[in-house]
């Protein structure tokens, strides 16, 4: 029979049939009885670690449940995260992501025996298949699924939060039209046909991101002077994504001829409808007042991309931003005014999201040098 001390507890671990007891002292119960705490085992290491856990649960006043798995956790989570003011894109999103990469693969491990090295193994297996920034969402979801089961005193301890957020695999990388391709699908874009068609001609020439487009309102819409003003966002509590994308913008006369017709279609559309037109005063919508989901936005810009000849399927409705950003820089507009233009609080931002879209600025010191030693240049033959 082996002494053990776990913590401030003394006790024991002895063979006991084909395996091994532990047991630890606990003091007494109000009875006057002694209060032991037994595991068993195979070996002694597998007991002794099986007591070090159920001390550190009695010392945090975890209740663990062993039927209580870890799609029990992620569900509970995804309940209570339900309720709260977040997007429905978001919990969208989370259902999605908890229902294809952390159930199916982990899901039936109880809560209790879930270990680090569990959570790294599953991590690391899925770096072939998403990437980084999807890795960082899954895993976050399950460190934040723990963590409202350690409130609830099902858990000791939150595992996951051990292991690092391993490297994904490389996303695809946002591009932007050219020119060419541009002109092309502003020109495709007029045509009544295209139900989309003023989303698409705004978005290229203001860089309004997608969850900006959504939600504007014909209210922040002042065609007489030109002008829109981002006020909102479809996102979290509808906010912008910072205090300077609410800004106002001078809207291009295409814009403007483009969103006259388009409100035009919408009255038709709203005296049509009859009492069933639900008014939320969008810009964007179906015939009936609806919003746009995302997956409308991508569908009916296809449409328009596929009528322009270009592939649709290569490209999508954010890259209409980066195509605003790349034609203002190949103007020469400075990368200070395009910041402001696309709602960014510094040009570092700017730098790092748009840096394939920016044109390169490396031969400006060459160019001023040149200038300052001109009479130093060799004279030409």
């Amino acid at each position: 029979m082996a002494k053990i001390l776990i913590g401030k507890y003394e006790g024991s671990i002895y063979r006991e049939g084909d395996g091994y007891t532990g047991a630890l002292s606990l003091g007494f119960k109000p009875n006057g009885k002694r209060n032991r705490l037994k595991r068993k085992g195979k070996n002694r290491t597998e007991v002794r670690d099986k007591l070090i856990k159920a001390v550190r649960e009695l010392e945090t006043g975890a209740k663990p449940a062993p039927n209580y798995r870890v799609e029990n956790a992620v569900n509970d989570f995804l309940a209570a995260f339900a309720t709260t003011d977040r997007s429905d894109s978001s919990k969208k999103t989370y259902r999605t992501l908890v229902d294809g990469q952390i159930i199916p693969l982990i899901g039936r491990i109880p809560l209790t025996d879930l270990s680090a090295d569990d959570v790294e193994k599953w991590l690391n297996g899925r770096t072939k298949h998403l990437a980084t920034s999807t890795l960082n969402i899954v895993h976050n979801l399950l460190v934040r699924s723990i963590k409202r089961a350690m409130r609830h005193d099902k858990v000791g301890r939150n595992v996951a939060e051990l292991v690092d957020t391993p490297v994904g695999k490389d996303g695809r990388p946002s591009k932007s039209l050219s020119l060419e391709q541009a002109d092309a699908l502003l020109t495709e874009a007029t045509k009544p046909e295209h139900r989309l068609g003023a989303y698409v001609i705004l978005a290229v020439t203001s860089g309004l991101r997608t969850e900006e487009l959504r939600p504007l309102k014909w209210s922040d819409v002042d065609l007489d002077s030109a002008t829109v003003y981002v006020l909102r966002a479809d996102r979290h509590k509808g906010e912008t994504k910072t205090l300077l994308s609410r800004r106002g913008l001078g809207l291009a006369d295409m814009a403007v001829e483009a969103l006259r017709a388009l409100r035009t279609r919408q009255a038709a559309e709203r005296l049509q409808a009859g009492e069933t037109y639900q008014d939320h005063d969008l810009v964007f919508c179906h015939e009936d007042g609806t919003p746009y989901t995302g997956n409308s936005i991508r569908y009916f810009f296809r449409k328009v991309l596929n009528a322009a000849g270009l592939v649709g399927d290569e490209w999508c409705p954010r890259e209409l931003r980066h195509t605003f950003v790349s034609l203002m820089s190949d103007h020469g507009v400075s990368i200070e005014t395009i910041s402001k233009l696309v709602g960014h609080k510094s040009t570092k931002i700017t730098e790092e999201v748009y840096r394939h879209q920016l044109k390169p600025e490396i031969r400006d010191g060459v160019e001023h040098m040149n200038l300052i030693f001109k009479s130093k240049a060799p004279k030409s033959a």
